[in-house]
C-alpha cells in the first residue's frame, strides 16, 4: 500500500460517508501498524496496543472496528480465547479505482448500421472487478523513517498526533523524510547544548504543524553555543551553622 495515498482517499471517503471520531482515530492505529508490518495481507494485534495507540478504551475500539467493518475500510475476525484478532486492511485507493471505472454491460442484442446490417463488435468491453483488485500493485509506501524521526526527536510524544503531523507535512511535498529525521537531530542537539528543561521542549506534533521545524533544516540550522557561566553562577554556596556562629560571636 502506498500510506499518503490511502490517507488521502480515507479522507475523501469520509467527505461522502463521515465516520465517528472513535473510527477514525482506530483507522490511524491500524495503518501504523500494517505499515510496520510491511504491509502483510493480515495481522494480529492486541487491543491493549490499540487502546495506548489510538487513545480509545477497549469498548470503544470493539463498536469503532465493527463500524469500520460495517462501512468496508477494513475485515477482522475474532480467534476466541485470549488471542488477539486478526486484522484486515483494505485498500480504498483500489476501491476508489474500480469504482471509478465505468461499468459498461455489452449489447445482448447487436446494434445495426443504417442499412439494417448487424454489427456484431461489442459497443463496450466489460470490466472485471475481481482481475482489477489482483492485478492493481500501489507503489511501496514512501513513509519509512517515522521510526527514526522518533528516536532522534529530544522529547517523547504522542504517537497518534505526531504520525498525523508528519504524514501531513510529507503530503505538502515541500519535505523530505530524511529532512525531517535530520531536524530533529538538529533540535535534540540545540536543546541539548542550551540545556533547554523538558516542559519547555516543543510537543513534536506542534514542531511539525507550525513549521518550527524549518528553523532546523539542513542549510538552515546554526548550532548554538553553549552559555557560559560566570563565576558567580559556579560558586558553591557552604552550609552553616548560623546558631554555632551566634554562641562563639557572643562567647567571644
Amino acid at each position: 500500500m502506498n500510506y499518503i495515498a490511502e490517507i488521502k482517499a480515507f479522507y475523501d471517503r469520509l467527505e461522502l460517508n463521515p465516520l465517528p471520531s472513535p473510527a477514525i482515530a482506530l483507522w490511524h492505529a491500524l495503518m501504523s501498524i500494517a505499515n510496520k508490518t510491511g504491509w502483510q495481507q493480515e495481522f494480529t494485534v492486541a487491543v491493549s496496543v490499540l487502546v495506548l495507540k489510538s487513545g480509545l478504551n477497549a469498548q470503544a475500539i470493539k463498536r469503532a472496528r465493527n463500524r469500520l467493518e460495517q462501512d468496508g475500510f477494513i475485515t477482522w475476525r475474532s480467534r476466541g480465547g485470549n488471542q488477539s484478532a486478526i486484522y484486515h486492511m483494505n485498500s480504498l485507493v483500489v476501491q476508489n479505482s474500480i469504482e471509478n471505472v465505468p461499468q459498461c454491460e455489452p449489447q445482448s442484442v447487436p446494434q445495426t448500421d443504417p442499412q439494417g446490417v448487424p454489427q456484431y463488435e461489442p459497443q463496450s468491453v466489460p470490466i472485471n472487478k475481481h482481475k482489477l483488485n489482483e492485478t492493481y500493485k500501489p507503489p511501496i509506501s514512501p513513509v519509512e523513517r517515522f521510526e527514526d524521526f522518533l528516536s532522534a526527536y529530544p522529547k517523547d510524544c504522542n504517537r497518534y498526533l505526531t504520525e498525523t503531523a508528519y504524514i501531513d507535512l510529507l503530503m505538502t511535498g515541500k519535505v523530505t523524510e530524511d529532512a525531517l529525521v535530520e531536524c530533529a537531530l538538529n533540535y535534540a542537539e540545540s536543546c541539548r547544548i542550551l540545556e533547554t528543561r523538558e516542559k519547555y521542549v516543543k510537543n513534536a506534533e506542534n514542531f511539525l504543524k507550525e513549521f518550527v521545524f524549518e528553523k532546523y533544516l539542513p542549510g538552515k540550522y546554526k548550532k548554538p553555543k553553549a552559555e557560559v557561566k560566570n563565576s558567580f553562577n559556579q560558586f558553591t554556596q557552604n552550609d552553616y551553622d548560623f546558631d554555632q556562629l551566634e554562641r562563639e560571636i557572643v562567647s567571644n
